[in-house]
């Protein structure tokens, strides 16, 4: 008998380096599984459907509201994202171990929801003014939408007092090394493995 899977909710302000972290992370934790999100808003460069996210037409997000498709949704910066509910269910179901990169407010609604199933990793910059500086070198913004997810960083802050685990992402590798751990940690213990008890006791 196996586990069900454990779901890492992954959150923190633009610019933290969330995505840089998830990346390194992936390499070095076997059998963990990415949830991709579903938004309304036009791919970056080098972005690609199906893989940063399930980019999806206003109507398509639509239909997926009113049919409760989706576990969480949140609108940031004129945009929509969410996660689609009957994937992370199957994976989770599959016994697989699944990541979400979602904003704080979608962070909430996932806990509220699936509660004892999930693990919360809040990734802070070292500083605000680091956290600027961050920002500012993001070339494909303007100056009005950096002030803008500057500000609401500020609220994102204040939400990761909710979280069970803070990184800070001063180091990369350090940052890296302690997400690692949290989720190798998680998976060891004893109210995720509790049939681990009995198979052991029934090797005689």
């Amino acid at each position: 008998m196996q586990r069900k899977g454990i779901l890492y909710v992954i959150s923190g302000p633009s610019g933290a380096g969330k995505g840089t972290v998830l990346a390194e992370v992936f390499k070095k934790v076997k059998d963990l599984h990415f949830s991709v999100s579903a938004t309304n808003r036009a791919p970056r460069a080098n972005e690609i459907d199906g893989v940063n996210y399930h980019f999806i037409t206003d109507e398509q997000f639509d239909k997926l509201i009113e049919e409760d498709g989706l576990l969480e949704y949140v609108s940031k910066y004129g945009n929509r994202y969410g996660t689609v509910k009957s994937e992370v269910e199957k994976m989770i179901e599959e016994c697989k171990d699944v990541v979400l990169e979602i904003e704080t407010t979608g962070a909430s609604n996932v806990k509220r929801m699936l509660k004892k199933r999930v693990v919360s990793i809040f990734i802070a910059p070292p500083s605000m003014a680091e956290l600027r500086a961050r920002l500012e070198g993001r070339a494909s913004e303007g100056n009005s939408n950096r002030e803008l997810r500057f500000n609401t960083s500020i609220h994102e802050m204040m939400c990761a007092y909710y979280y069970d685990y803070i990184v800070v992402n001063d180091n990369l590798n350090d940052c890296v090394e302690k997400v690692v751990n949290i989720i190798e940690g998680e998976r060891c213990k004893v109210k995720y493995n509790r049939h681990l008890i009995k198979e052991i006791l029934n090797k005689k």
